[in-house]
């Protein structure tokens, strides 16, 4: 588990803390714009590395969590609904139509005299069966986050966590996965809490054709991760995901007794 404790130490000297960290900010700004126009994956990887670096020093120094690093508009940035954590998510476009994802979960310090800091590392391409398996920081399914929701399943708190994976030339996903901090406070992902047509899975994968763009969002008005329909565009390409798109209809997960209740067939007219 790649863990960071960053001390903050007395001795350091005074200062407004909006300063040091716009600068840093600033600084992540051009890496990530260097990044995206990076022309070898080689480039792109060392200059991710100066990147990792920046991130990890400065999500563990004090002031942080609250600031807004709004200026970073290539990464993805989601707080928790009880402020108790954020995380940051990025991928880098490599050769081959390959993506490569990175994360930084950002765990909200409140009084104490540390920050913690957790690195994800992307291996999505090299684990099995992730509809059935849990999962850690270091061999997490990588997506960008763009939405988080608190759930409790009995003592437990639950985060829902709704993301994007690009996945190759032909096809993208949207992924609905769950969070937990375990005894130990380390990051696990994945649960069986997922009640699917399928049976019960740790998490849910939608996979479509990259030409769509496909929906999957909570709704608050009706209290649950309501979604596009996949289809096959025409009926003999059934099973080949990268011909699937919405056909509009919608079908939904409302939480219920600790679990995600899959329902088809949801109406969501002037809601």
């Amino acid at each position: 588990m790649l863990l960071f404790l960053v001390p903050l130490l007395l001795s350091q000297p005074s200062f407004p803390q909006a300063d040091p960290l716009a600068h840093n900010e600033a600084s992540l700004k051009e890496l990530f714009e260097q990044l995206y126009l990076a022309g070898s994956d080689t480039e792109k990887k060392q200059l991710n590395d100066s990147i990792l670096q920046v991130m990890t020093r400065l999500m563990a120094s004090p002031g942080s969590f609250g600031y807004p690093f709004d200026s970073l508009s290539r990464i993805g940035n989601v707080i928790s609904p009880d402020n108790a954590f954020r995380i940051f998510t990025w991928n880098i476009p490599l050769s081959g139509f390959v993506h490569e994802y990175h994360g930084i979960i950002q765990v909200n310090a409140g009084k104490k005299p540390s920050c913690q800091v957790f690195l994800l590392q992307d291996q999505a391409r090299r684990l099995e069966d992730l509809l059935h398996a849990g999962t850690t920081a270091e061999n997490w399914p990588g997506m960008l986050y763009y939405e988080v929701l608190r759930s409790k399943a009995g003592r437990d708190v639950i985060y829902t966590l709704i993301g994007y994976h690009f996945n190759d030339r032909f096809s993208d996903k949207k992924i609905i996965d769950v969070m937990y901090f375990d005894e130990n406070q380390e990051p696990v992902f994945g649960r069986p809490v997922f009640q699917t047509e399928d049976g019960i899975q740790h998490r849910v994968i939608f996979e479509y054709s990259g030409e769509v763009v496909m929906t999957v969002r909570y709704n608050p008005d009706m209290k649950m991760i309501v979604y596009d329909h996949l289809s096959p565009i025409e009926p003999e390409l059934e099973g080949n995901l990268r011909f699937y798109a919405p056909d509009f209809s919608y079908d939904g997960y409302r939480w219920k007794s600790g679990m995600w209740i899959h329902q088809s067939d949801i109406d969501v007219r002037n809601r």
